[in-house]
């Protein structure tokens, strides 16, 4: 297809992505005519409420909604499941913490399953295992945050749990998250508008990375969280210097979308 054809970026979101271009790319990759058509109705009202989400490239915001759809988390901003988020002029699909913690549980091997702050007086010590002994309490609800506690016991009775200090989260955020680590960009990541649901998301996210069993589904969300898919590359746009490669298309065991390439061959093609 003639790339002149193709709907430019001066045009609102709603009727780009109502384009037969696009329309034709959306159906033959979720092959469900009823699911393209509410996948497009719910994505226009996910970008006419994000002035900033209006601003990015049309194909990017489509490819990071595509990737719900490949893992089945909600983009409704009440459920907290996922989100697509501006990143410049590129749309970056992220996995909410909730999203993480719906995804175990679906798996019916996690009990329990959570994430919580920790409030000033509720950290203990450390238990003769070196684990950090949180005792939580209502009378601490307003005392400061000093770290977050992510936890999960199995049905098989296995049980972990994870602790960061405010501190250390913070050295994660500036190690890979450029935008954090630079205030005076003008880009900003959820790190600085939303702290609070990014450091939950990061210490249930390594806790289930680092001792969780792990579904497929899990795993894709571990992939292509905080990414812009293009072509055949999984990019941390916030971390430049940091990509992977998406799992082998062949692997029968791996059944993933490659969504950005589908749709580049299907525009190119005019499928």
């Amino acid at each position: 297809m003639n790339n002149n054809n193709l709907p430019t970026k001066q045009l609102p979101f709603s009727v780009i992505i109502r384009s037969d271009a696009f329309q034709k790319s959306i159906n033959n990759t979720l092959n469900d005519k009823k699911v393209a058509n509410r996948f497009t109705a719910n994505l226009i009202t996910v970008v006419s409420r994000n002035p900033a989400l209006q601003e990015c490239d049309a194909k990017s915001i489509i490819s990071a909604g595509l990737q719900s759809i490949d893992i089945n988390l909600s983009l409704s901003p009440t459920l907290g499941y996922a989100y697509i988020i501006p990143f410049g002029k590129s749309a970056q699909f992220q996995v909410g913490w909730k999203g993480y913690v719906q995804l175990a549980q679906r798996t019916g091997l996690y009990k329990r399953i959570g994430v919580k702050e920790v409030h000033k007086g509720e950290l203990q010590g450390l238990d003769d295992t070196g684990e950090e002994i949180i005792k939580f309490s209502h009378d601490f609800d307003n005392e400061e945050i000093i770290g977050y506690y992510a936890y999960f016991e199995l049905i098989n009775g296995f049980k972990k749990t994870q602790y960061w200090t405010i501190d250390k989260i913070k050295q994660h955020a500036q190690r890979y998250s450029a935008s954090f680590a630079n205030p005076k960009t003008k880009i900003k990541s959820l790190w600085t508008t939303d702290f609070d649901a990014m450091a939950k998301k990061t210490v249930i996210k390594l806790l289930l990375n680092q001792w969780g069993p792990m579904s497929l589904e899990l795993e894709k969300a571990i992939t292509v969280d905080q990414a812009v898919i293009d072509n055949d590359k999984v990019m941390y746009v916030d971390n430049p210097g940091y990509y992977e490669e998406p799992c082998d298309e062949n692997d029968n065991d791996r059944k993933e979308t490659t969504v950005n390439n589908k749709i580049d061959t299907d525009l190119t093609e005019g499928k």
